[in-house]
This record gives structure tokens, C-alpha cells and sequence, in this order.
């Protein structure tokens, strides 16, 4: 169960979650909570002190240093988003691989898909367009007036795409792909490049154990 307050995490642990992924306000795209995981991680590995319950961090994590964070705050595990969609085998749109790439800051924000998640920021790229818009007053949504700027097939049905509407540009997407939403979390600046999938896993598991070999192991002996 994902979560992103304490507040979710004891519902979770009295739900009987077999496991809590616990999202940090660092994550891409719409963010559960607005705690950072510096934070939040260590108050619910305590929470489920004495309880087989893995706790897994989630929210800006992208490489070896985010994965041995986490394992200090006492998580179990990670979950990467942003990273696995700069990976060959996303489906995500290559131009919005691309912007994974060249653009290094997010902003926490509201713009997008107002009426299908009202109340439901997101935490995205700042992308040209993005800027333009970034101010967009609060009655306005991606179904005041709003023009077709592009269409998508998502789970086999075609979709037109409207300004705002928060749906992310996947590979099948045609139109304006620069000015659809471009979600990413915080550790977006430390993508460098489009790598496979199982490479991205090996540098970071291999990175974390070479990291606290050379960090750590000096200062416990």
C-alpha cells in the first residue's frame, strides 16, 4: 500500500498492508503527501517497529546514493518512478525521455487534470510550456474552452488530448508532445542518460554495495 502521511501509514498497518510504500513530496507526479521521506521514513519505521511489514521508500530516488539514503532511514527497499521512465524499455513518448534528460528542476504544482483530480497536485518538469502556464488561475481546467493539442491510445482506445489534462505523452501519442504534461520527481537532475532497464538495476545495486564498502566500512572497524 502506498501512503504519504503517518496518518495513512497507521491505516495501512491497521489494514493489514503487507508492505508500505512510503512516497515522499520528492516524487513525481501526483504526490500523496507533503512530507519529504528525510522525515517521514524513520516515523513509520518505527511505527512498524516489531512488525514484519517492509517499508519501501519512494520519491526522488535515481540512483546508488538515494538507495543507501533510504537503507539508512531504515527502508528496506525503493521504488523508482522518473528513472524507469528515462529506461529503453519505457513506453513513454522519446521526446519526453529526451526532456528527462536535458531539463534538471521540477516545480510542485496544480496545472494539470484539475477536473479529473481536483485537489490532486502533481509534481512536474519545468518545461517551456510548463512556464508559460505555471501561474494558471484556479477556475481554469482541461475543460474550460480547452483546445485538442494531441491524441494518445491508452489500453487500446484512442483519446484526444487536451491542454491541461494531465495525461503524459506514451510512445502512441501524436501532436504538441512538448506542451503535455511531463512529470518527474526531484532526483530528476541526476538522469544522464537512457540506459536498459536491468542496467539501471545493476548500477544501482552494485553502486550501493561499492558506496557503503568505501563509505562506511572504514568507520565501523
Amino acid at each position: 500500500m502506498k501512503v504519504g502521511t503517518l496518518e495513512d501509514a497507521k491505516r495501512a498497518v491497521d489494514a493489514g498492508a503487507d508492505a508500505i510504500i512510503i512516497q515522499g513530496r520528492e516524487a513525481g507526479g501526483h504526490v500523496i503527501g507533503q512530507e519529504g521521506l528525510i522525515s517521514l521514513v524513520p516515523r513509520v519505521v518505527e511505527l512498524v517497529k516489531g512488525r514484519d511489514i517492509p517499508i519501501i521508500a519512494a520519491g526522488g530516488i535515481v540512483d546508488e546514493r538515494g538507495y543507501v539514503a533510504a537503507l539508512a532511514l531504515g527502508a528496506q527497499g525503493v521504488s523508482l518512478g522518473t528513472r524507469f521512465v528515462a529506461t529503453e524499455e519505457s513506453y513513454a513518448h522519446p521526446r519526453y525521455k529526451q526532456k528527462l534528460i536535458e531539463l534538471d528542476e521540477t516545480e510542485y504544482t496544480t496545472i494539470y487534470g484539475r477536473a479529473r483530480w481536483p485537489g490532486a497536485p502533481q509534481r512536474a518538469l519545468k518545461t517551456p510550456f510548463f512556464m508559460d502556464w505555471r501561474t494558471l488561475p484556479d477556475y481554469i481546467d482541461e475543460t474550460i474552452d480547452q483546445p485538442i493539442i494531441g491524441h494518445t491510445t491508452i489500453h487500446g482506445q484512442e483519446k484526444e488530448v487536451r491542454r491541461f489534462a494531465g495525461t503524459v505523452p506514451n510512445v502512441a501519442a501524436r501532436g504538441e508532445i512538448e506542451s503535455m504534461a511531463m512529470y518527474a520527481g526531484q532526483g530528476v537532475g541526476l538522469i544522464k542518460e537512457i540506459l536498459p532497464a536491468g542496467e539501471v538495476i545493476r548500477r544501482l545495486v552494485e553502486g550501493a554495495k561499492l558506496l557503503i564498502n568505501q563509505q562506511f566500512a572504514s568507520d565501523i572497524h
